[in-house]
């Protein structure tokens, strides 16, 4: 289709800025850069144009350590806040390690969950 061939053009060049945000570890950025235009890549239909958005997402959650958090979430925009967030539950399903990024939706600080063997 050329609406995810355009989808998808968009989703690569936004990988480029977002890696150049990360090395500058300028997370808010890469954040912000990466969850652009979202209702772009929600409409596509195309399970590869979804994919590659998650995993230019995933580049910046990964990069960010667990002290950085706190700080990376207070400088980000409500709307880019859950966004973000609803990668952090997809990507909960598939790892636990996604757990210090989730917070309320009334801006209380990240929940930090202990899992106990």
């Amino acid at each position: 289709m050329a609406d995810d061939a355009a989808v998808t053009a968009e989703v690569e060049a936004r990988k480029g800025s977002v890696t150049s945000l990360v090395t500058q570890k300028n997370y808010v950025g890469a954040l912000t850069a990466a969850l652009a235009d979202p209702e772009k890549v929600l409409a596509s239909k195309n399970a590869d144009v979804k994919s590659a958005n998650a995993a230019v997402v995933f580049q910046v959650i990964d990069a960010v350590e667990d002290k950085e958090i706190d700080g990376v979430l207070e400088g980000l925009d409500p709307l880019v806040m859950d966004l973000l967030m609803k990668y952090v539950y997809k990507g909960l399903s598939v790892s636990c390690s996604l757990a210090g990024w989730l917070v309320s939706r009334d801006g209380i600080p990240p929940l930090r969950l202990e899992f106990y063997s």
